[in-house]
């Protein structure tokens, strides 16, 4: 079973406890582009500055690193990065139109499963006895939020085989 579709079983089962309703939607890149012109006409943000897709692209990078939106905000604060200070304003604008919408882009589906593990120890406790062995290929093209999942729901019995090969990463750019 691949990361999302596992992920999203694991969210209709247990995503009440993040605030959304079982029945959640899943928002296709279309979807998540027209709702980001959206924020970006109402941030009064020039669409060439910040074209909707770059922003999203941005905001998939947080996500891979498991980054929130606050997290991400504080940093641009910090670094006085006026640019990623709006990216990060948009990031939180975009969760919150997506959490009243109940819906999920495809960078949630993981992201808030492994914040329902990290937060809920009896749902991780429930997965990690319902998995007694975690098998991952193509682990080559992983990121660091599929890495926290596999490392989350194999803890428990410490039983996880990884199958990889350097030369067939499709995301050596990462």
């Amino acid at each position: 079973m691949a990361f999302h579709s596992a992920c999203c079983r694991i969210l209709r089962r247990d995503i009440d406890c993040m605030g959304y309703s079982r029945n959640f939607t899943i928002y296709d890149s279309s979807d998540s582009e027209r709702l980001m012109k959206e924020i970006i006409k109402d941030m009064g943000l020039d669409d060439k500055t910040f074209p909707p897709r770059y922003v999203l692209g941005a905001i998939s990078r947080e996500k891979d690193q498991l980054i929130t939106p606050d997290d991400m905000q504080a940093r641009a604060e910090r670094t006085n990065d006026i640019r990623a200070l709006r990216i990060a304003q948009a990031y939180t604008r975009y969760q919150t139109a997506l959490k009243d919408n109940n819906a999920l882009d495809f960078d949630d589906l993981i992201f808030v499963t492994v914040s329902l593990l990290e937060q809920h120890p009896d749902v991780l406790k429930y997965y990690q006895q319902k998995f007694q062995y975690v098998l991952v290929d193509e682990y080559q093209d992983t990121n660091y939020m599929q890495y926290r999942l596999t490392k989350l729901l194999s803890d428990g019995h410490k039983n996880i085989c990884v199958v990889g090969d350097d030369d067939q990463s499709i995301y050596r750019f990462r």
